[in-house]
């Protein structure tokens, strides 16, 4: 029978950069049996929390892009709560994640929360595929065998930790092996700063201090040098023919890579026997070693032209959300990383290739770069939710950056809008 009504708060999401909360008079009732009381069920409320379904989903959505200290803030509740149910959201998504194995899949590592994690990506199509807790040779075999890998990978794009080749070959028999360039040409402008370093020394502390901080013109592609950079560039390299000879060997493979597949092995065969002959192969070294010992899986890109430099972007990401949140554990980490841009199979049907070209007129080139020179300067979160959003979810309106949540909510009465504001 009726006890009565009840005044009950309920914790909604932030409106206008303010927290906000919900007060409702709910009827009470009392069992005749066993005197226990109950409150009138409510629907878009979680009752447990003392929060609105629409709070509830703006936590879980914040939790996987900002600090949980940061979307406590915001909301207005206990930290504890936000990481509660970042938590049950996590438990969930990792019990329903299914990783797509791509065709063609990135293998790399990175430490995150303490140790060193096997990171997986879609090497084309620019997306995560998982993160292993462990990237030991059987945590990426086992991963492998699991999803199938042996009947949809045609290439894997990978640096030159030899683990990784073993597992390959044996689980994907046939499977080509590409050693990403970018770790390649790096290892030639470490021989060009060997050269540098060595030289640097012999001629002086002064001398070496300057050519440290000028190092940015050997290391740069001469292509993307100014004319005054490149002047100076000039000057440095007639002084110094040994330095100069280092950057020609530097640019000359940094060219190779350009070239087409036919005269790809001659033209590193040529390279090679110039750099052994001259005085400077000891300054060369790794490369000369890494080109000897992975000569294949290099040639390899030019019949499989993948790198894997989609994945060592990724590594980036995963750290900068690492350092973020003190304390992440592995799970929390993961999750994070992996519903940024979750892999999912490409709608081909429905893309309208020549539509999507046609749309970016110069009109609408201009409103979005608008839209993104205001959303960078709001920090990147809608002015009213403080929600964190990708760029094409928020629009301005009156002047205030707005997500589509927000605007959806508000609606132009709360804001005081016209007709015309509201329609633009």
């Amino acid at each position: 029978y009726k006890h009565g009504p009840k005044v009950v708060t309920y914790r909604d999401s932030p409106i206008r950069g303010a927290h906000a909360q919900l007060s409702a008079k709910v009827q009470r009732y009392k069992c005749r049996e066993c005197g226990g009381t109950s409150l009138q069920p409510l629907g878009s409320v979680d009752t447990d929390r003392r929060m609105t379904v629409r709070c509830l989903t703006y936590i879980e959505q914040q939790c996987m892009r900002d600090t949980f200290t940061r979307v406590a803030e915001h909301v207005g509740c206990d930290e504890k709560t936000v990481r509660n149910i970042a938590q049950g959201l996590i438990a969930r998504t990792n019990g329903d994640f299914s990783p797509l194995v791509p065709e063609w899949l990135g293998i790399d590592e990175t430490k995150l929360a303490g140790e060193m994690r096997g990171i997986l990506t879609d090497v084309v199509n620019r997306r995560p595929v998982d993160i292993l807790p462990s990237r030991d040779p059987r945590s990426i075999a086992q991963w492998l065998h699991s999803n199938g890998a042996p009947a949809r990978v045609k290439g894997v794009a990978t640096d030159m930790h030899r683990p990784y080749h073993n597992v390959v070959r044996d689980i994907l028999p046939g499977v080509p092996v590409v050693v990403d360039k970018f770790h390649v040409v790096r290892m030639a402008g470490n021989g060009l700063d060997q050269v540098r370093i060595r030289l640097g020394k012999a001629a002086g502390k002064q001398v070496n201090l300057g050519w440290k901080r000028s190092k940015i013109l050997l290391n740069k592609s001469r292509a993307n040098l100014s004319a005054k950079q490149e002047f100076n560039l000039q000057m440095w390299l007639d002084n110094e023919p040994l330095i100069a000879q280092a950057y020609q060997f530097k640019e000359d493979f940094y060219a190779w890579y350009d070239l087409p597949k036919a005269e790809a092995a001659s033209a590193l065969d040529a390279w090679i026997k110039a750099v052994t002959d001259s005085e400077l192969k000891t300054d060369f070294k790794e490369i000369l070693s890494a080109l000897k010992n992975w000569r294949e899986p290099i040639l390899a890109y030019f019949e499989y032209p993948i790198t894997n430099g989609y994945t060592e972007a990724l590594n980036g990401v995963a750290k900068v959300i690492n350092r973020a949140g003190r304390g992440y554990t592995f799970d929390v980490i993961r999750a994070r990383v992996l519903s940024r841009n979750a892999a999912s199979e490409p709608d081909l049907q429905s893309f309208d290739r020549d539509a999507y070209i046609k749309s970016w007129n110069d009109s609408f080139i201009d409103s979005l770069v608008e839209l993104g020179d205001r959303v960078m300067a709001a920090g990147g979160r809608c002015e009213s939710c403080m929600r964190l959003a990708d760029l094409m979810d928020f629009q301005i309106i009156d002047d205030k950056v707005l997500c589509k949540q927000c605007i959806s909510r508000l609606g132009r009465e709360m804001l005081g809008w016209d007709e015309a504001t509201f329609h633009t």
